[in-house]
């Protein structure tokens, strides 16, 4: 069974759909219901597998537990953890709401952390499982901004690549995807208020779907962690040739914005 965080929409939505393609039965997570039940039915149709909606708040401390908890009840055993939940927050980081901040990090961090412990325990004891964990291109450099977005996504790949290394003995696949900008909810919402900012232009986005089946083709193929994009590759892994105080001034010009920032809204 796989189980995935932020199934209602972008590229958790593609996840769950490519995996009930694949004939594996789900546990979906995302905060909102309708929406929920809505792809439960229409995957279990489509695909004739078995499909658990758990609506719930991953930014919430002790959601991770409760998620680990009503499986554990129902004997739901996961066999696949695709950790693609994440908010981003734009903005100078001194005027951003600390409680807004606070549940970003809970998200991205603290909540995707402790189901990878959890779920990783189990597959460890089995001899068998796979853990995808989403980052982003903001892993690979200083983001103002985005600095807590995409310092947490930092940790993300860092983390995942770590973790790997412990499971890898244990037949538990650990792999991190980080994507650029794709077409999701969250550059969605930016156009709609009007927010230009040039590393995220619309022109250089690439599908959810495209980004959940390279997610799926390296986690099943063992990849330790990967970019998203051939364009977005290049663009990582150069700047780590040059200083960074340099990537970092440059990475402001980058993401200043033409207008304030509004609200935060889900990332991927």
């Amino acid at each position: 069974m796989a189980l995935v965080t932020g199934a209602s929409s972008g590229i958790g939505l593609e996840f769950a759909r490519l995996l009930a393609a694949r004939g594996h039965d789900l546990v979906l997570v995302a905060r909102s219901k309708c929406r929920l039940d809505d792809l439960a039915k229409e995957l279990g149709t489509a695909h004739g597998v078995a499909v658990k909606a758990a609506p719930m708040d991953l930014g919430l401390p002790g959601s991770a537990q409760v998620l680990w908890e009503l499986t554990e009840n129902q004997g739901l055993e996961i066999e696949i953890l695709i950790n693609n939940a994440g908010i981003g927050l734009y903005g100078e980081h001194s005027v951003l709401g600390p409680a807004q901040v606070a549940s970003m990090l809970q998200l991205n961090i603290l909540s995707l952390s402790e189901l990878c412990q959890r779920y990783g325990a189990g597959m460890g004891q089995r001899g068998k499982g796979w853990i995808l964990n989403i980052a982003s291109t903001a892993a690979y450099q200083p983001t103002p901004y985005f600095a807590a977005y995409g310092a947490s996504k930092a940790y993300v790949l860092n983390f995942s690549e770590a973790l790997a290394m412990e499971l890898e003995d244990q037949g538990v696949v650990v792999s991190c995807l980080s994507p650029g900008p794709s077409d999701t909810a969250f550059f969605s919402d930016m156009d709609q208020r009007g927010l230009q900012v040039e590393a995220l232009a619309k022109g250089g986005r690439r599908s959810a779907r495209a980004v959940a089946e390279v997610g799926l083709e390296r986690l099943f193929a063992g990849k330790l962690s990967s970019i998203d994009g051939r364009i977005n590759a290049l663009k990582a892994r150069s700047l780590r040739l040059v200083p960074r105080a340099v990537v970092a001034r440059f990475s402001k010009t980058l993401m200043t914005a033409t207008s304030a920032a509004g609200p935060a809204v889900r990332a991927h």
